[in-house]
């Protein structure tokens, strides 16, 4: 029984017949017959980028078989690249077999047997109802398929066959801040530099990774180095999870981040379709000064930079788990320094139906601060029962201690609920043993109506008896420490007891926005009072300036309260063209005073120059502190280049004068030698195209072609389609590009390899002549002497060539007969003449010989 077709399927048109007038082209005997039906195209096999129903598919070796009765060539498929290409094979099959729709799975399964996978089907022939339109100019292939015969993926999915493992190679990436202040009684100078370093070593699907801190005060203990982790880890496809083995930490989606010397096995949300992906905290803050900012997180610096005066934003966090508080030290260029927690707690987040993650760990526990390292082992597990209900939970277990969760997520009318419990005992040695209960929720809530966002992001209260990993660990040490359980401390009074934390963002008309945020918590025991923090802001924007109020307070565990309120403005002063790109473009303003007297006003101007990367900017301050008064001047600057970026500022005023300088960069090194590029992201890109120096890599981060041919594109999407693109403009002359992009799925912190064919040669426009004088006919082709083609003629007998040099003879062919071909001779000029006389292309006439 034949299959049955759709009734809504529809065989597409034939191609329009087109007929061309001779007599509007230059030449005699001009034959263009064989473009009536669009431009042929001949048997063979091509690299193309192929696209279906338009969303891309990526670049295959697609091969054009020749069609009876047809002059072009038409693509055919084997039955696995039709399922690349996201086609449903059943339904080529039971359309091959002649199958119907309700014949069994089973009986399509042994039909399928029957076929040779590498017989290449012609489309019409597997899916009558498709249709291809080949561009050979630009090498794409547009299929339209009728949706019915292609798969049932989600929005986004991408065939993991595509995930690219890269090539091998070795890294370097750094992060270095130099920083210095001077005071003129010369009794309080401080100098200090950070340097943040990961390297690493991809060799075919293992990344072998190592990530330390190296950082000197003058004030300090001297060069501190730190490792933070030191792991080979690689892609387990089937389970959509990474498995990592050495120093890394754990996610900390359940129980709280830790970091483990061991193995890990956990699910990575990246490899899913951007449909059913389900967060790293922003830390925003305001410099009254040119100000050095350190994030700490469990008593480690992952982050430090220099920050002008004014609001800052840190959206790039490096990635050590879910768990722990981030400590935000502000150090102004005057000395002053203020302290800042942001909240960074794990909470439960809904899947989707079906959706799961889990996670595995077993090792030695690894905490800088401490150093006990008893064994560890965890297990969690997450699932998505319906579109309501999510469940999870997990047992983590150590050397005497054992804990468990179990949870559930609520998606509900009236918002996203979670609550889960936690159950732990502790072994205290000479003390007997604890067991407690902590429980945790937390809710979300997007009102469309009034475009407010409200989260209570977690809500926590523990038992006298509860202890968590950490506490655990850190009790038991101090009593073997101690020697002895008289001299043993209790850390109820050092463990929290509970803790709010309050979201509230408000979208109010097109340009205004509020935002208040708080958390409190207090802990077991009289020895630490309550913390209390909150902030409120309000932005907008009046007539092209914009502008933003705050407040915020914070009060401390011993009763210390500080509060401080500011304003912010800022004014435009034109838009940046070709005429006045090296004016500045922003003047900003802002004023805030605290509750012990302090205050600052700060103005500064601010430009930037995109064509080459720069930003820059001067500011003046004045700071009020007590009984003291300080004016200060100063300025800064951020350089963007295609190897890295520096930025530098300095400020002096009545007391002190500051300057900090850092940098940021990668190092790649590879089998074609060293590349030298910005920081490298998630994943990168190698380009190689030979002799193409100066060729732009757009949206490269500045990047460009090197002198040895080879550039990095930096921060490419993991699992992700990502366009891999250079902008020839700035390339030499000689040097052609064969393809300007490529459309790449790396795999996480691969480095693909993207090679851009080039042509390199002088540009050379000819005209070729009959004997007779006469153009040769349009469409007549040229061959060098080992008959490869060399391109067309177009009109006048004009065609454009590269690479040709010294003497030789081509071949011109406008038909089959004899007479319908001749040689063409050629001498070209040494380059070094040319380039005496001015020109970059040549131009030249050609006279046909008629072949012997």
């Amino acid at each position: 029984m034949p299959p049955r077709a759709p009734a809504s399927r529809q065989e597409p048109a034939e191609p329009l017949v087109v007929a061309f007038n001779s007599a509007l082209f230059a030449g005699k005997g001009v034959d263009l017959t064989r473009y009536a039906r669009g431009n042929p195209v001949e048997p063979g096999t091509y690299p193309v980028d192929v696209s279906v129903n338009g969303a891309g598919r990526g670049r295959l070796e697609v091969e054009f078989r020749a069609v009876p009765g047809s002059e072009t060539a038409s693509p055919c498929f084997t039955l696995a690249t039709l399922e690349r290409l996201g086609v449903d094979s059943q339904a080529v099959v039971r359309q091959l077999k002649g199958l119907d729709d309700e014949d069994a799975d089973a009986t399509v399964d042994a039909a399928r047997a029957t076929l040779d996978p590498e017989t290449c089907l012609p489309l019409r022939e597997a899916l009558p109802g498709a249709s291809a339109s080949f561009d050979s100019a630009d090498l794409k292939l547009d299929l339209t398929i009728p949706q019915l015969a292609m798969s049932k993926t989600p929005r986004g999915y991408i065939d993991p066959a595509r995930w690219d493992n890269g090539i091998d190679a070795g890294l370097l990436q750094y992060s270095l801040n130099t920083y210095t202040s001077e005071q003129k009684t010369g009794t309080q100078d401080f100098s200090s530099a950070y340097l943040g370093l990961q390297s690493g070593l991809n060799i075919g699907a293992w990344r072998f990774r190592q990530r330390s801190t190296v950082s000197w005060m003058s004030r300090g203990a001297g060069v501190g180095w730190r490792s933070l982790e030191a792991y080979a880890q690689r892609d387990i496809t089937a389970l959509r999870s990474q498995l990592t083995a050495g120093d890394s930490y754990t996610s900390g989606e359940v129980f709280d981040s830790f970091g483990v010397r061991g193995v890990q096995l956990a699910s990575d949300d990246r490899m899913l379709p951007d449909s059913l992906r389900s967060y790293a905290p922003v830390i925003r803050g305001v410099a009254d000064t040119n100000a050095r900012v350190i994030v700490r997180q469990n008593g480690n610096i992952i982050y430090e930079a220099s920050v002008p005066p004014g609001p800052f934003e840190f959206t790039d966090l490096p990635a050590t788990g879910y768990g722990g508080d981030l400590e935000v030290t502000v150090t102004e260029s005057d000395g002053r320094a203020r302290q800042f927690s942001v909240p960074f707690a794990s909470v439960a987040q809904m899947l989707r139906p079906g959706s799961y993650r889990f996670s595995v760990a077993a090792g030695r526990y690894r905490d800088a601060a401490h150093g006990a390292t008893p064994w560890v082992a965890q297990g969690t597990y997450q699932h998505g029962l319906t579109n309501l209900v999510t469940a999870y939970g997990g047992v983590l277990a150590s050397a005497g201690y054992v804990s468990s969760v179990l949870g559930f997520g609520l998606n509900t009318p009236i918002g996203a609920i979670a609550f889960d419990a936690t159950a732990a005992r502790t072994e205290l040695p000479g003390r007997g043993n604890r067991s407690g209960i902590s429980t945790r929720a937390s809710y979300s809530k997007m009102m469309p109506g009034s475009r407010t966002n409200f989260s209570l992001a977690a809500y926590r209260y523990s038992t006298p008896g509860f202890y968590s990993l950490g506490d655990a660990v850190r009790a038991r040490e101090d009593h073997a420490g101690a020697g002895g359980a008289d001299d043993y401390r209790d850390y109820r009074d050092y463990r929290a007891r509970s803790r709010l934390q309050v979201n509230v963002n408000q979208q109010v008309g097109t340009r205004s926005a509020f935002y208040v945020s708080g958390s409190t918590q207090n802990y077991w025991g009289t020895a630490r009072g309550r913390d209390l923090q909150f902030q409120f802001g309000f932005s907008s924007v009046f007539r092209h300036v914009g502008y933003s109020l705050y407040a915020q307070r914070a009060t401390d565990g011993n009763g210390r309260t500080v509060t401080q309120v500011g304003l912010n403005l800022s004014i435009p002063l034109g838009r940046a063209t070709a005429a006045n790109r090296n004016t500045f473009s922003f003047l900003s303003a802002s004023a805030s005073r605290d509750s012990s007297g302090n205050s600052a006003l700060q103005t500064s101007l601010s430009g930037s120059r995109t064509d080459i990367g720069l930003d820059y900017g001067v500011n003046m301050a004045r700071i009020v502190s007590g009984d003291s008064t300080n004016a200060s001047l100063g300025g800064y600057g951020t350089y963007r280049s295609p190897v890295g970026t520096v930025t530098a500022n300095a400020s002096l005023n009545n007391r002190t004068r500051q300057a900090s300088l850092g940098a940021t960069g990668a190092v790649v090194v590879h089998r074609g030698g060293v590349t030298l590029s910005p920081p490298l992201g998630a994943a990168a890109a190698l380009i190689e195209a030979k002799g193409a120096k100066g060729g732009k890599v757009i949206n490269g981060q500045g990047a460009s072609i090197d002198r040895f041919g080879y550039a990095v594109v930096p921060s490419l999407m993991p699992y992700r389609a990502n366009t891999v693109a250079l902008d020839p403009a700035a390339m030499p002359d000689d040097v052609e590009l064969n393809n300007t992009s490529e459309e790449v799925v790396p795999r996480l912190n691969a480095v693909v390899f993207v090679k851009m064919a080039t042509r390199l040669g002088r540009p050379l426009i000819a005209t070729v002549r009959k004997a007779d004088g006469s153009p040769l006919p349009m469409g007549a082709e040229l061959f060098d002497m080992s008959g490869k083609s060399l391109g067309g003629i177009g009109q006048g007998g004009m065609t454009f060539l590269r690479g040709l040099e010294g003497s030789g003879a081509l071949t011109a062919k406008w038909g089959e007969r004899a007479e319908e071909s001749c040689t063409v001779p050629y001498a070209i000029a040494p380059a070094g003449l040319q380039a005496r006389k001015g020109a970059t292309t040549l131009r030249v006439q050609w006279r046909c010989r008629p072949s012997a």
